[in-house]
């Protein structure tokens, strides 16, 4: 690539100006490159502050030397100030950069301005692939949505705590319960971290009554006494674990009402197997309803990493894992595809078992979630709602292969053996009565046909009769005598 970018920037392009930006927490350095055909063209190199009312003045001194294609690094959080103060300048065509497209040649000297110049000479050839941002009503949400999943991982770890703290003690609580946390449990914590101790009349009190295990038997897990500063101690802890919970409702009542708007976005994504209301929230928040910045199905699910990179070479292509990508949609899609493939007789779960064993559970699942993607920008491209119609005809489709397929094998059956009892017909309709079972069905006669000759042959498979057949001997077999 370098090779390629030293020999076509030979000269700049006449006409044509760029800005690059190294974004700084405290500072900008600008780089406007004006071209006329001269190696290097006319360059303006200024500092600004990132103070909001500098990058003010930034935007006004780009639109007074005619400069409308601006170029920044994604570093960090500090390049969105600018960019959301640029993007709304009328005309002003400004992109992001991914830090690993934009390293200099190595040997070239490494100060803010030579970064800035570098990201201007960029920017003129069009030599970068701008990252994907989206759009601006959008931002707010995922705002509230990535916030949101950062407090169900600090809920999670809170859990962890209690669970610590329980175990240190002796209490073997979830040994009993699924859930610590839920209503039985939260009622037997309380407790606990008010008296130090329960019995069997308090464990049958807070129990719920779809609590498997018997009030006894959950007593004798927690038997014992839990002394004072592991009681306080155990308050603190539920009264955060509270309020995390109150955050988490709070935070999704925000989010509900910001994707108001977008409401069709999320009944249609929200009517795929495996998708909630929640996760719909996560996808629009982060790559929007207006999918034009991705060609095809296959740039999105390529953007998300859920696609195997290409590695070819000299003719050959190679296997190649996922590239990393945005954790938040390729990690929410994986939680989804697992969910998509526990319902019954859909086109994600039906596949999903047929290809396990081939695929390995990892790039099964893996593309379950791809699948799942590609629906998602199919629908929001056309307004439509999940068919579960089509699950139907999969399903009949998968069922006529193994119907096929079955009969091609009693067909081979009945060539080299006597015939089935009931007559080709009545395999056929038993056949389509019951796909579930055909394989079984169908061959069961040929089967024990078969179990029933492999019982009369020896271990040098010479065939014996029945009558004949030599009876097993056990023991080592005796030497032959030496000639007299």
């Amino acid at each position: 690539m370098q090779g390629t970018v030293e020999g076509t920037m030979q000269t700049t392009i006449p006409g044509v100006i760029a800005c690059g930006l190294d974004v700084h927490k405290d500072k900008i350095d600008a780089c406007v490159r004006m071209g006329d055909g001269s190696p290097e063209g006319n360059v303006v190199i200024k500092t600004f502050s990132a103070m909001r009312k500098a990058l003010f003045e930034l935007r006004d001194w780009l639109i007074s030397l005619g400069c409308f294609k601006v170029l920044m690094e994604s570093t960090g959080v500090y390049w969105m100030p600018a960019y959301n103060i640029l993007e709304e300048v009328e005309g002003m065509n400004v992109g992001v950069g991914n830090s690993r497209d934009l390293k200099n040649s190595p040997g070239r000297p490494k100060t803010d301005k030579e970064d800035a110049k570098w990201l201007s000479r960029l920017c003129m050839f069009g030599l970068v692939l701008k990252s994907f941002v989206v759009g601006k009503p959008f931002r707010s949400l995922r705002e509230y949505t990535r916030y949101y999943k950062k407090l169900v991982q600090e809920r999670a770890r809170q859990v962890n705590r209690i669970e610590k703290l329980l175990q240190m003690n002796g209490f073997k609580l979830s040994s009993v319960l699924g859930d610590i946390t839920g209503v039985s449990g939260m009622r037997l914590l309380r407790k606990l971290a008010d008296k130090g101790e329960l019995s069997v009349s308090d464990v049958r009190a807070a129990l719920d009554r779809r609590c498997k295990h018997t009030p006894e038997e959950i007593e004798c897990a927690v038997n014992g006494v839990m002394k004072l500063t592991s009681r306080l101690l155990l308050q603190l802890q539920l009264n955060k674990l509270e309020r995390c919970d109150q955050e988490l409702d709070e935070v999704y009542a925000h989010m509900l009402r910001l994707s108001e708007e977008y409401a069709w976005a999320v009944h249609i994504i929200e009517s795929i197997p495996g998708m909630s209301t929640l996760s719909a929230l996560y996808i629009i928040a982060e790559i929007g309803t207006d999918l034009s910045s991705f060609k095809t199905a296959k740039h999105l699910t390529a953007w998300a990493g859920l696609s195997p990179k290409e590695n070819e070479s000299a003719g050959t292509a190679r296997p190649s894992k996922t590239k990393k990508a945005s954790q938040y949609v390729k990690s929410l899609l994986i939680q989804c595809a697992w969910a998509a493939i526990k319902t019954r007789d859909t086109r994600l779960s039906l596949w999903y078992w047929r290809n396990v064993k081939r695929l390995g559970e990892k790039k099964a699942i893996t593309a379950v979630a791809r699948k799942l993607l590609c629906y998602i920008y199919a629908m929001l491209k056309s307004g439509e709602y999940y068919d579960k119609s089509l699950d139907v005809a999969y399903a009949n489709n998968i069922g006529a292969m193994k119907l096929e397929a079955a009969q091609k094998i009693v067909g081979s059956r009945k060539s080299v053996s006597t015939p089935l009892d009931n007559g080709a017909d009545n395999i056929d309709v038993r056949l389509a009565s019951d796909q579930g079972g055909v394989l079984e069905e169908a061959l069961e006669p040929a089967n024990k046909q078969a179990e029933s000759e492999n019982q009369h042959k020896n271990k040098s498979g010479i065939e014996l009769p029945n009558e004949t057949a030599a009876p097993k001997k056990r023991g080592r077999p005796k030497k032959a005598a030496a000639p007299g």
